[in-house]
């Protein structure tokens, strides 16, 4: 009889702690498994099994079912079931097996078309399932990333790393999706740090449930890692008892320990049967005890109702379970799970703001974008109503002043619109013209001007479009070359040395680059004298005289220009009447000569004389028409496709009778004897003649090579020899005209010259190295062009 009293009485305490708001929601729940049952005889079918690892009434997972089943009543063609496994008393695989024998026999006529688990316990079924109900879709609300061996959830065992088997390899094989429901271990360790700043415990209260026992290994891990100044402790329902627990928590400091809050399920064997308890988790919450809890699982109606847990770092249970219903609803349309993108919600701060006060945790502490549950109205939302009215009646009263004074102001708005279009008009004219009005009053060192905008970036007007600046400060829109002599100008002046101004000097003008320069010409005189004659007001005006100078620039460059070109024709006719003399004066003597001569061997050497001058005399006109053809911009270029190394070899039987004795001739070929480019043949030859011909005359011994390489944009031509080579203060000169390094050589000293022009027409470019005593590498290159 006592025994049985002291369950009325526990029970009636249990009772008590519930809130009304479970009662309807297993009233609901009841509702809602006849109406399953209702569908199930109409229907022959259950749409969507809910498996959830723990027991009815468990918060978190009664708050997914109580959404869902609320939704049933807006879909009316999804018909469901709930059932629970009480994962805490599966302790042996016999046990495990009678459980799937229950569920498979009971759904075995009519399995449903989906499964939504709570948890990552149901998982241990997956292959079961597959094998009575085949390719089902499964939808997990996984509180772990991974899941482990069955023996794991049996025997309460943290999980290897080595045994994890993670969700994301299990989504196309199960036909899968899932929806993450972890908790945010490092953030609300780290809230924790924020809120209490000498935290130096952290306890953990959970149970022996897969999740926190996770949850223990995540933060012993964290703390040992990155918090080594904390000592952590995990309070277990499997080894404490509430008891315990409480007068454990009673003992602490609340200044230097944190608690997070996971769950308490504890088994308890009741008429020879074994019990998975949900709520004793009330009894503990709603204790008196000096620390609040920090929730570490997300079920926000706890937040609500217990005053010891005063919030956390959660996730938006709303939220999440929206998604849940989308994910069936998507199924029930006929989408396969393994096609679901999966769900990982993101964290939020929530706090029961009478809670923490209560706990004497500040709200200025809290991260931002905390969100308060029960905070106190702010000023404006306890005085709305008040606020509202005396705003409109304020309103009304200033309206009715802005009337009368409106009216007022309308006569002189016509006034000054008619005295700003005046000043505006004024202004914009001035502003055309680049003329810019101004007054210095020497006593206070201001210049007053007028314009349509200020020289400086952000002046306030002193009156309509009128604009004060200080002398010094007006000094520094003068450029340095300038500014000391304009300067000096203004000191003159203060001084009475002279009474007029008129300067050209540059400035920096607003609105443009600093490095960009105008010239502006400055005129004034003194208006205004003391009565002891010292200047008083300087009255002016500055132009800007930009273009005008920019004008007389062009004119000197033109007539530099001009004097040039004279120079320049003067040069070059001295110097081609220098070339040309030579080889006529050898050709006109020599003539003379063989006309009176009577040896067969002097005539002979004679007429070689007068052929080779004969060359020299051609090559000379032929170079002359060349550089005339390129420089009046006629120059000729006919492309076609040919063989290059067919080409270039054909120029080592014309060079070779030009070597000097004891010098060989190598043609490197940088492609196959079939490659073809697209490109001017005869100015091709010409190019690499004249270099190879250049190279014959100044190597005496060693080799001469020539080739090409193939580049990603280009083709590399080069022509290397074994010579004299050439200073390297003479590199800079070698591609001026008429410009030869040995006068003693043959030669016009326009080949050069004429090469780099063709190759700067065809797109290209040209250099040369060289080391004096070593030899000379003349090169240039051509762009590689399709064909056309």
């Amino acid at each position: 009889m006592l025994l049985f009293c002291v369950l009325i009485q526990s029970s009636y305490a249990i009772m008590r702690i519930l809130h009304i708001r479970y009662l309807l929601l297993i009233f609901l729940l009841s509702f809602s498994a006849l109406a399953s049952a209702d569908d199930k005889k109409e229907n022959s079918g259950t749409d969507l099994l809910i498996i959830s690892s723990y027991v009815s009434g468990a918060p978190w997972s009664q708050t997914i079912i109580s959404h869902i089943m609320q939704k049933e009543y807006d879909r009316k063609d999804v018909s469901m079931n709930v059932e629970y496994m009480n994962i805490l008393t599966i302790e042996t695989p016999e046990i495990l097996n009678r459980y799937k024998e229950n569920l498979f026999s009971t759904y075995g006529n009519n399995p449903p078309k989906a499964v939504l688990m709570l948890g990552n316990a149901p998982l241990i079924l997956r292959d079961d399932m597959r094998r009575h109900w085949g390719d089902i879709p499964l939808i997990v609300c996984a509180e772990s990333r991974y899941i482990g061996p069955d023996s794991t959830y049996m025997y309460n065992q943290i999980i290897p790393y080595k045994d994890r088997i993670y969700l994301k390899d299990l989504r196309n094989e199960y036909n899968m999706t899932f929806l993450a429901a972890r908790a945010f271990i490092p953030e609300s360790v780290q809230l924790l740090r924020r809120m209490i700043p000498k935290m130096k415990s952290l306890l953990l209260i959970g149970d022996l449930t897969d999740r926190d026992i996770d949850y223990d290994q995540q933060l012993s891990e964290l703390i040992n890692t990155e918090y080594t100044d904390i000592n952590y402790k995990f309070l277990s329902a499997g080894a404490w008892s509430p008891d315990q627990l409480l007068d454990t928590l009673r003992q602490v400091v609340p200044e230097e320990t944190g608690i997070l809050f996971a769950s308490w399920f504890h088994k308890r064997m009741f008429a020879g049967n074994m019990l998975m308890m949900a709520n004793s988790y009330k009894v503990i919450a709603n204790s008196t005890l000096p620390c609040p809890f920090f929730a570490l699982s997300s079920s926000i109606s706890s937040i609500e109702e217990d005053g010891t847990i005063i919030g956390g770092c959660v996730y938006d249970m709303n939220l999440y379970c929206e998604e849940i219903v989308k994910m069936i609803n998507a199924v029930a349309d006929g989408k396969q799970a393994r096609d679901i993108p999966y769900y990982d919600p993101k964290p939020m701060v929530l706090f029961n703001y009478p809670y923490m006060v209560d706990f004497g945790l500040s709200p200025k502490n809290c991260p931002p974008g905390t969100i308060y549950l029960n905070a106190p109205p702010t000023f404006f939302e306890k005085y709305r109503s008040a606020l509202v009215v005396g705003s409109i009646v304020l309103l009304l009263v200033v309206l009715f002043f802005q009337l009368r004074r409106n009216k007022i102001l309308e006569q002189l708005q016509l006034v000054e619109q008619n005295q700003r279009f005046t000043h505006s008009k004024m202004a914009m004219a001035l502003e055309v013209v680049d003329l810019l009005p101004w007054q210095w009053d020497l006593r206070t060192d201001e210049i007053t001007y007028s314009s349509y905008k200020p020289i400086e970036q952000g002046k306030k007007e002193v009156s309509e479009m009128t604009y004060t600046t200080d002398i010094n400060d007006y000094l520094t829109f003068v450029c340095e070359e300038d500014r000391e002599r304009i300067r000096q100008v203004f000191k003159d002046v203060r001084a009475n040395k002279v009474d007029r101004i008129k300067e050209e000097y540059r400035v920096h003008r607003p609105g443009k680059p600093y490095d960009s320069e105008d010239w502006m010409e400055a005129r004034a005189f003194v208006e205004q004298y003391d009565e002891k004659g010292n200047p008083l007001i300087v009255v002016g005006s500055s132009l800007f005289i930009t273009e005008r100078k920019i004008a007389e620039r062009e004119l000197i460059a033109a007539k530099e220009r001009a004097e040039e070109s004279n120079r320049l024709k003067s040069a070059f006719l001295a110097n081609i009447s220098h070339e040309i003399r030579t080889p006529l004066n050898a050709i006109i003597g020599f003539s003379s000569i063989l006309a009176m001569t009577e040896d067969e061997e002097e005539k002979k050497e004679y007429v070689s004389i007068i052929e080779k001058n004969n060359g020299i005399l051609l090559q000379l006109i032929n170079d002359v028409l060349d550089l005339s053809k390129i420089e009046a911009g006629v120059l000729d270029l006919y492309y076609s496709e040919f063989g290059l190394n067919g080409v270039l070899a054909t120029l080592k039987g014309v060079v070779e009778s030009r070597l000097q004795d004891g010098v060989d001739l190598i043609f490197e070929p940088g492609m196959p004897d079939d490659y073809v480019v697209y490109s001017e043949k005869n100015r091709l030859q010409q190019l690499v003649l004249n270099f190879l011909t250049n190279a014959c005359k100044f190597t005496s011994t060693g080799s001469i090579r020539y080739g090409y390489e193939v580049r990603d944009k280009d083709i590399y031509y080069y022509v290397t020899d074994t010579g004299t080579g050439i200073p390297e203060d003479k590199l800079h000169l070698i591609f001026e005209r008429f410009i030869k390094l040995d006068s003693f050589k043959q030669g016009t000293g326009l080949g050069l010259p004429i090469c780099q022009l063709i190759i700067q027409n065809m797109g290209g470019e040209i250099g040369v190295n060289s080391k004096l005593g070593e030899g000379s590498t003349f090169w240039f290159t051509l762009p590689l062009k399709p064909k056309q």
